[in-house]
């Protein structure tokens, strides 16, 4: 009986370390590969939205973030959350908002989303621009999803 219990043991930690290992190696090829959406709404308002998991501690993110933004001329931060990881912000005529949540300990997920009206220029370059920024700056590998270039 002791036996048969030391083996189901070994069993489940070896099926749980192959789960991991799977799990990390999905991580691996999505890290650095922004995602970018855009959503209109019938009453015209618009979001635009890109995301990227990076190898970073989200401290870090938010720290060169916020720096960054605050650096970007006619930029006004409108709102910050340290505790959170989060930035609102706008240049006037368009608002757009950052959160970074941690993931582990070094891998963290960047999400950016502006919101417009019709009668505004479309901010998907806009956004897409700033997670590049943020990728540049923290000298991390990032890239558009769907470029092919991709890590495999």
């Amino acid at each position: 009986m002791r036996k048969a219990a030391l083996v189901v043991m070994a069993i489940g930690l070896t099926v749980s370390s192959v789960a991991e290992a799977q799990w990390v190696l999905l991580a691996r090829r999505a890290v650095g590969r922004v995602e970018q959406m855009s959503q209109q709404a019938p009453d015209g308002a618009s979001s635009d939205t890109a995301a990227v998991i990076l190898e970073a501690p989200a401290n870090k993110i938010y720290d060169t973030a916020l720096r960054s933004i605050k650096a970007a001329q006619g930029i006004t931060i409108t709102s910050e959350d340290a505790a959170k990881y989060q930035i609102q912000f706008t240049n006037g005529a368009q608002s757009a908002g950052m959160k970074v949540s941690p993931l582990g300990d070094k891998l963290s997920h960047m999400l950016i989303t502006s919101v417009h009206t019709g009668s505004q220029p479309n901010a998907a370059l806009l956004v897409m621009n700033a997670v590049m920024r943020v990728c540049g700056e923290m000298k991390v590998q990032c890239e558009p999803a769907g470029t092919g270039t991709s890590k495999k």
